[in-house]
């Protein structure tokens, strides 16, 4: 878990950097995952489905949701179970944030499109504490 938090960080501040993360150091953890844990819990692909719809409907960039899939799919088959909750109360909090960081910096509230991988770190960190 430790490896997937540095992992995590670094896309999160090469994110914020460039505005991009790079397909290079997604899909290869996605292909590792998918192997590892394949067939999974239907819970993980339930989730990277409504990962790809989000990208698909333009809710959320392309590296982001790949980012996420790879995550959910490098996570220990034994979090996985519980991934999809945490995924939900992680969106839901960082969005809290998200509103609340604009409204303070007097930003508009929508339509701004805003690096989104660094909400991966409370995700592997609700993870962590929830397991």
């Amino acid at each position: 878990m430790t490896w997937l938090l540095i992992y995590a960080l670094i896309l999160s501040l090469f994110d914020l950097r460039t505005r991009r993360i790079p397909n290079w150091t997604t899909i290869p953890l996605i292909v590792a995952g998918l192997i590892a844990h394949f067939p999974g819990y239907p819970d993980i692909w339930f989730a990277s489905i409504g990962l790809f719809l989000a990208w698909v409907n333009g809710w959320m960039g392309a590296g982001d949701s790949k980012l996420w899939i790879a995550l959910l799919w490098a996570l220990p088959i034994n979090i996985s179970a519980q991934a999809l909750p945490l995924i939900f109360l992680t969106f839901f909090l960082t969005g809290l944030l998200q509103l609340a960081w604009r409204w303070i910096r007097k930003q508009p509230i929508t339509y701004v499109l805003t690096p989104g991988a660094w909400r991966t770190i409370p995700f592997i960190l609700l993870c962590w504490y929830v397991h």
